[in-house]
């Protein structure tokens, strides 16, 4: 604890004397804020009121002025006019704090700076947000102490990369308002500003729709959170159902038919290179973020993992050439009507993947770069980072340029979501020496939320704070205030280990189902760490069930580790022509004896409710996709080869 704080702020105060904000339940403290705060500061007002009372049991009354001694000031830096405050700190959302022994102030640059100066107060005091509120035995670390004390001193805080955004899982595809609100709210708390919301394209109005009906935009906005989104999208700005049946040519030709935009596989995008299509297009986009000013960052994105058009026309140019045209059009059109919003594209991924020949952005728009699967042992600040080259050449383009990490995406990450310790100082490091504006992190697919969260926490955290509170002591801190005094120990050696980049690779081939022997033997004794955790925290009922689902984690990779290479060295012997048929049909037999009881324990996880699974996925993605389709063809093809030797036509 005492460590965390010396790297949270200025070290001179760790010998000042402390100021009693509550003794034995009690307090005689109150809270000013300012006439005509707005929203983000009555709700920073609430939270340090609600947090202290949950600590202590004593309840900070109302101040109506701000001389009156024992009094806890509250606002916007600009508009409170106190004197004798700590200095501000270049950057965004940034914030100061003053304890003297009758009055403490928090002041903000801004409404969402101080909501953050109140998060650093409470920390002070012991509370800590690792994850979402998603589980009902599972409480957010807030300890009981009928007394509170903070040491006297000053000291101020700005985020060193000004925009710091979350892909939550409870806004991905389908809004989902008890998944939604917990995570915007850990989303704050961990010095997220903006959430990203991902679409199916055709529930784009009715998502917003839902966001304002369930309070999700209310309570965005008492936190001063930015909503970007609708992501993939394109197909909802020109209709298949509208458009398709009077122009065809304005959609995606694929082997020399026009095709629907998206929603039927295969898929081109839209004909980029028809005048009228592009128009309409553009038209639309405009009319809809006219419409929508409560998207701040218009997020715009062709068909995930569709091709481009193959027209002659789009022939003549590239994929990457002409997007980045249709960018500069959206963004001249909204300059003149929509000033406010600003428009975003993703280079470095899908069709603007490289960088463009003859097209180049007109500055009027900016930059999410998303390298999708990248291996976590590498950095954006490595030398061998093979795609930094082109990332910098995208960067060469743009003010405003966001990175897209994916710290939490279980598609093609370990499924224990160890600590990417490298790529998090590296990726930082990058960002802020190479003027990079904004951090973006990840989360999907949805059930995995738990598994991930300290990689999500430190993804809003570490980009506010660089070059302190940097990851290897926040994944000890996390350690020893989340598992307990006992525990925390022994698992903090856990995590830094499963997490050093020279142990990473385990965790990806065991997630993958191709460990070896040597890596199931090392799995294996990680997890006999974590159950020498669960004996000392036995007793506990809160800090045993959090182990119990760390445990849980290691179970399930332990018994991924090996399984693929079953499949594989199946699909080997199919391809050979000198092969024992009947042997290879006994081994397919015991592979899906295999996968049932992968699923099996699958089904256990996700039943339990406590974001390490998602069932749907496991099934669909790891096995149907890895397992369950391979297995299958190898059998098709033993059967074709059968049917043929008999002289079948």
């Amino acid at each position: 604890m005492l460590g965390m704080a010396l790297s949270m702020h200025d070290r001179a105060t760790a010998g000042s004397p402390a100021t009693q904000l509550a003794s034995q339940g009690k307090t005689s403290w109150r809270v000013f804020i300012p006439s005509g705060s707005g929203k983000v500061e009555r709700f920073a007002r609430d939270e340090l009121r609600r947090y202290v009372e949950r600590m202590s049991g004593a309840r900070l009354g109302d101040a109506k002025t701000p001389d009156a001694p024992r009094t806890i000031i509250i606002g916007v830096r600009a508009r409170l006019g106190v004197k004798d405050l700590p200095k501000p700190k270049p950057g965004a959302d940034g914030y100061g704090i003053s304890v003297s022994p009758s009055r403490i102030v928090i002041v903000g640059e801004n409404p969402r700076g101080v909501l953050y100066g109140v998060y650093d107060l409470l920390e002070r005091l012991g509370c800590r947000w690792y994850y979402p509120t998603l589980d009902p035995k599972d409480p957010e670390v807030v300890p009981r102490r009928p007394s509170l004390s903070l040491p006297v001193g000053k000291w101020s805080e700005s985020a060193r990369i000004p925009d710091r955004f979350y892909w939550l899982s409870g806004l991905a595809f389908w809004v989902k308002p008890e998944r939604a609100i917990p995570q915007l709210d850990f989303a704050a708390k961990n010095r997220y500003n903006g959430l990203s919301w991902q679409c199916i394209t055709e529930n784009v109005e009715s998502d917003l729709a839902t966001m304002r009906k369930t309070g999700i935009l209310a309570e965005m906005e008492k936190r001063g959170l930015m909503l970007h989104g609708p992501g993939h999208s394109f197909p909802f700005f020109l209709s298949t159902e509208k458009y398709f049946k009077d122009h065809p040519d304005w959609f995606g030709m694929l082997k020399g038919e026009r095709r629907p935009h998206g929603g039927v596989w295969p898929a081109p995008n839209f004909c980029m290179s028809n005048p009228q299509a592009v128009e309409e297009f553009i038209g639309n986009v405009v009319s809809f973020a006219k419409k929508h000013p409560e998207i701040a960052r218009l997020d715009l994105l062709p068909v995930d993992g569709a091709v481009p058009c193959e027209c002659p026309e789009c022939a003549k140019s590239t994929p990457t050439d002409l997007l980045v045209g249709v960018y500069n059009e959206i963004a001249d059109r909204l300059a003149k009507v929509s000033p406010d919003v600003i428009v975003d594209g993703v280079p470095g991924y899908g069709l603007l993947e490289k960088p463009p020949d003859k097209v180049f952005p007109n500055g009027k728009w900016q930059a999410v770069y998303a390298h999708w699967g990248r291996h976590h042992h590498t950095s954006y600040d490595d030398a061998d980072y093979a795609r930094r080259p082109a990332m910098l050449v995208w960067q060469s383009y743009f003010r405003k340029f966001m990175i897209c990490s994916y710290y939490a995406a279980n598609s093609h990450e370990p499924f224990s979501g160890p600590p990417y310790l490298h790529s998090l100082e590296g990726d930082t490091k990058f960002m802020v020496e190479h003027g990079v504006t904004g951090a973006f992190v990840l989360e999907y697919p949805f059930g995995f939320w738990w598994n991930n969260a300290i990689n999500v926490r430190l993804g809003g955290i570490y980009p506010y704070y660089y070059p302190n509170r940097d990851p290897r002591s926040e994944v000890r801190d996390y350690a020893l205030n989340y598992y307990g005094p006992k525990a925390g120990p022994i698992l903090a050696d856990f995590f830094l280990m499963i997490g050093d980049n020279r142990n990473l690779d385990r965790s990806y081939r065991a997630s993958r189902g191709e460990a070896d022997e040597w890596d199931v033997i090392w799995l294996a004794e990680m997890r006999s760490m974590v159950a020498r955790a669960k004996q000392l925290a036995k007793g506990d009922p809160v800090y045993s069930y959090r182990i119990s689902k760390l445990d849980a984690v290691m179970d399930m990779l332990i018994h991924l580790g090996p399984s693929r290479n079953k499949i594989i060295e199946i699909e080997k012997a199919v391809a050979e022509t000198d092969r024992d048929e009947a042997k290879i049909r006994n081994r397919i037999a015991d592979a899906r004896t295999m996968i049932a009881e992968l699923l099996a324990h699958g089904e256990r996880l996700a039943a339990m409710n406590i974001g390490i699974m998602d069932e749907e996925w496991f099934q669909n993605w790891m096995i149907g996709r890895t397992f369950t389709g391979p297995l299958d063809q190898a059998e098709k093809k033993l059967s074709a080869e059968n049917t043929q030797g008999k002289g079948t036509p």
